[in-house]
């Protein structure tokens, strides 16, 4: 009832949800009192979920995954993904590499259709769609392809040398790559590319200069 999502949006307001994804165990119980009470799951799994959709919007990024959600992908969900990152977290000393899928969604999309010729419903085609899902779809289904379409090989490239330089301590190269990931992600959805800025904030607040006791990673901020 947002009256600023509803109608002609003259005030250009949009919104934006980040998602945080995460795999392990959880405890599945009945928590409240007499007058109310609630379905919920008990477990630090659930929590680094929640910390993951906290972070998103710190990299400025759709989806936010840890590596335990990143393993269980098949290798060809994988080699769309990017890694962004290696953090630790709140009550661990692990350090852990976190990823995103690139999403474009600012965009116009392909209204779906049922083909002509078909005797079939679109809701239907699309539950037999889902229901026969195979890893071809990271290539064929074109949503998805459209949806990373700025998240090009060079720029993948270009991330990823600024992202390998700055874990290992090279900041001042690590820097250049990283304004340039930024640049070629200008025309995305929040004007550059968030994981680069992200990191540049961090080496910034250190005067772009990596500390004695750097070792390749850093804590996560967001809880």
């Amino acid at each position: 009832n947002d009256p600023r999502l509803c109608g002609d949006n003259d005030d250009g307001f949009s919104l934006r949800m980040g998602f945080g994804l995460h795999a392990g165990w959880a405890i599945e119980g009945a928590v409240g009192s007499l007058q109310k009470v609630d379905a919920t799951y008990l477990s630090p799994h659930v929590n680094m979920a929640a910390r993951m959709e906290a972070a998103s919007r710190q990299f400025g990024v759709a989806i936010l995954m840890t590596r335990s959600f990143f393993k269980l992908l098949s290798e060809s969900a994988q080699s769309h993904c990017r890694k962004v990152d290696v953090v630790t977290v709140k009550g661990s000393n692990v350090p852990m590499p976190i990823y995103t899928y690139d999403t474009f969604q600012n965009q116009v999309f392909p209204q779906l259709r049922a083909p002509k010729y078909s005797n079939l419903a679109l809701e239907d085609i699309l539950s037999r769609q889902a229901e026969n899902y195979d890893a071809s779809a990271w290539t064929s289904d074109p949503d998805l392809t459209q949806l990373r379409c700025l998240a090009t090989h060079q720029f993948k490239k270009t991330f990823e040398r600024g992202l390998n330089d700055y874990l290992s301590g090279r900041w001042d190269f690590a820097r250049e790559q990283l304004e340039k990931a930024d640049k070629m992600m200008a025309s995305n959805d929040i004007g550059g590319d968030g994981p680069s800025r992200a990191i540049l904030k961090y080496m910034k607040e250190n005067d772009w200069v990596c500390p004695p006791s750097w070792q390749g990673h850093r804590p996560l901020t967001s809880k």
